[in-house]
């Protein structure tokens, strides 16, 4: 296959990581972006909230304030004790509870807003009230006697015809200036005006305050969004890399342990590393047929000779590869030779070459070594692979015994294995192995063990 071909089968692995990471990029980009909206309106709403409470508070200072201004205007005219028109002058003079009230709804309004301007005129029209409220004290102080008057009715003039009044005309009058019809309107009239144009402020705030804590909900809702598609775009990328890489990974070793070709799937990276390995497992088998071609056959049974056998075992020994070698000897062949004469010798021998070529892979060497020894080479076999090799070896013996000429035909195995090629170690090990295996009654199979 040529490589411009390869490169058209599969994903391409690099390309669709580059891709993944670009994505995954953007969606954290919006949320970073989604983030810092959600922090701007949760400051919003935060300070909403604080601009609520402060414009509630106000609300309470100016009522608050109001009303005791009234209740000790109103305590004096009664009693014309001057404790109660002292706490009054304090609450103008030192608390001013009102003033206060208008600079925090300053600080959370703005100044060209209609709402806050009309309460500054309503605090202004309260003031013709206190103004009324003050004038009633002076009346007060007037009727007590008392020269040393406060600051603020100092200045405030009588009237002649408040003048001419006497001690109970005047403080009848007194009493009618803070408590008949006229003031009663007047005040409730100002304190109207002040609650609604407070409201009014209110009713701003919340609405700004809803507005954001809409928009904070939307933005949440967003952000949950983005972490739910990053979380499948992981979930996603992670299924994607275990089908393109980690199971077509997986699935080359086991044919690279059995020695066999590689299944062409996964990623564009791992079709192309399966082709190359398959073309180069083509052609070391292409080497090994040749190797065959050349190779010399034993007359009786076709399989290879004892001359080829060699030649294996020194390639192999520059090949410095991993095998495991098989001696094999077909048990009691006297007593065979004995029974069914040299004929059926050929016969058991003819037949065990058959069996073992049968049982064995197409790229493993089988050969003739001896008149009734055999041996195989099984290129690549690791030491794992000793329990495929027993049952192989108790399938050949089950095999012979079917034989229909020959009765009671079976062998006896020895088997060594070599991580650096062959070497007469690996021969000593496998012939041990084999004379183990016959001291113990013969027909079966042992692995060399040190």
């Amino acid at each position: 296959m040529s490589k411009e071909n390869r490169k058209r089968n599969g994903i391409n692995i690099i390309r669709l990581n580059s891709l993944a990471i670009l994505v995954m990029a953007v969606v954290f980009v919006f949320i970073l972006v989604i983030s810092n909206i959600v922090n701007k309106k949760f400051h919003a709403v935060e300070t909403n909230i604080e601009k609520f409470i402060t414009c509630e508070k106000g609300s309470q200072y100016i009522e608050e304030s109001a009303d005791y201004l009234t209740d000790n205007a109103r305590l004096f005219a009664v009693t014309l004790d001057k404790e109660y028109a002292e706490r009054y002058f304090e609450e103008i003079e030192v608390t001013k509870r009102q003033e206060q009230a208008l600079e925090m709804i300053r600080q959370v309004c703005n100044e060209k807003d209609l709402a806050l301007q009309r309460l500054g005129i309503a605090i202004e029209q309260a003031q013709g009230l206190i103004n009324m409220e003050l004038y009633t004290i002076r009346l007060g102080y007037m009727l007590i006697g008392e020269e040393n008057l406060p600051p603020l009715i100092k200045d405030i003039a009588v009237g002649v015809l408040d003048k001419q009044l006497d001690g109970e005309q005047l403080h009848k009058k007194i009493i009618n200036n803070l408590f008949e019809g006229g003031y009663q309107i007047y005040k409730k009239r100002i304190n109207e005006n002040c609650s609604l144009t407070v409201d009014s402020i209110e009713q701003q705030v919340k609405d700004e305050l809803n507005m954001n804590a809409y928009e904070l909900g939307v933005n949440l809702n967003r952000l949950r969004f983005q972490y739910i598609v990053l979380l499948v775009l992981n979930v996603l990328m992670f299924v994607v890399f275990a089908f393109l890489i980690a199971i077509p990974l997986t699935r080359f070793r086991k044919s690279i342990k059995n020695d066999s070709r590689l299944t062409v799937i996964g990623s564009q990276e791992c079709r192309e590393l399966a082709q190359s390995y398959n073309e180069i497992y083509e052609r070391k088998a292409m080497n090994e047929k040749s190797l065959l071609q050349k190779a010399e056959y034993d007359a009786l049974t076709g399989i290879l000779n004892r001359r080829a056998f060699d030649q294996i075992c020194r390639n192999s020994a520059e090949q410095k590869e991993r095998i495991a070698l098989l001696l094999i000897d077909m048990d009691n062949f006297k007593r065979i030779n004995d029974t069914y004469g040299h004929s059926g010798g050929d016969i058991a021998l003819k037949e065990l070459a058959r069996i073992l070529t049968e049982t064995f892979r197409s790229g493993d060497f089988v050969a003739r070594i001896g008149g009734d020894e055999f041996a195989v080479i099984l290129p690549g076999c690791p030491k794992e692979a000793g329990n495929t090799i027993i049952s192989k070896v108790g399938k050949i013996n089950e095999n012979l015994s079917e034989l229909h000429d020959i009765k009671n035909a079976s062998v006896s195995v020895g088997v060594a294995f070599s991580e650096s090629g062959y070497n007469e170690s690996l021969f000593k090990n496998a012939d041990e192995a084999l004379y183990l295996v016959k001291e113990n009654g013969r027909h079966g199979c042992r692995i060399f063990s040190s």
